[in-house]
This record gives structure tokens, sequence and C-alpha cells, in this order.
């Protein structure tokens, strides 16, 4: 049609690369449809994509998280800086499964492993449950402000 401009009124193009829309699924039923690795991990990127990885972080399955996914993955903990204004959504295929370094869980050492239940032993005995640490604060922090 002549004089009627290319973009009016015509199906918006979507891209190929980007993953289909999970908007209306809740956290926990993306969580579950995820593929896993019983030696594996999943862990939230700072660019708002939830990784599933296997033992060598090699990526599973990943999928981009509106804002207010992002924000349930963090209920009641701080939402770090970088994620406020994050959306998954926005990440390409190919970046979802070839993620920065940044975005991908550092492989524990036996002595990371160690050190971990020794103070998630030592948390329990003083009856703290991991889900009121703050990340990011050692256990002294904690105390001298209590």
């Amino acid at each position: 049609m002549a004089g009627k401009p290319a973009n009016s009124m015509t199906t918006p193009q979507v891209a190929t690369d980007q993953q289909p829309v999970s908007d209306d699924k809740s956290l926990s039923d993306i969580r579950r449809s995820m593929k896993r690795d019983g030696q594996g991990i999943s862990a939230l990127g700072l660019d708002g994509v939830l990784r599933s990885f296997d033992a060598e972080r090699n990526v599973l399955d990943a999928v981009g998280l509106n804002p207010a996914q992002i924000r349930e993955y963090y209920d009641g903990l701080p939402l770090p800086e970088r994620l406020r204004t994050a959306d998954g959504r926005n990440v390409s295929r190919w970046d979802m499964f070839h993620p920065d370094a940044e975005n991908v869980p550092k492989i524990f050492t036996e002595e990371d492993k160690a050190r971990m239940l020794a103070h998630n032993e030592e948390m329990a005995k003083r009856g703290v449950s991991c889900a009121t640490c703050v990340p990011g604060k050692s256990v002294d922090e904690r105390e001298s402000k209590a």
C-alpha cells in the first residue's frame, strides 16, 4: 500500500535468537522445568538469566527472568545493584548458553567445601539458619552489630 509507513500496523518482528517468553510462569515452575545434573547447580547471573550447570559448569539450560522473577529469586535478601535493572528476557539464546565468566559460578575446591561445611555447622550450633545469613558479611561483622 502506497503511503503507508513500513512499520505501521504490522506484526512486530521477533528476534529468532531470543528465548520464548516465560513471563507468566512462577520462579518455582521455571526451576522445576529446567534440565538438571545431579552434580550440578543452578545460579542467577548478573545478566538476569537463570542457568543450570553440570559439575564442570557447562550450561545445561537457561531461562531469562523478568524483573519480578529476579526479585522473587532474591526474596528476603538484598538485591545486587546490577540486578536492579536487569531483564534476562533481553539476552540472546547464544549468550544465555555462552555466558561471560562473571555469570558462571565458581567450582568449589575440597578446601572451599570443607570451609563452608564448618561455617554452616558453626552457624547451626548458634541457632542461625542460612536463610538468616547476610550474603557478603562475615560472621564477625554480623555479631558485632548485634
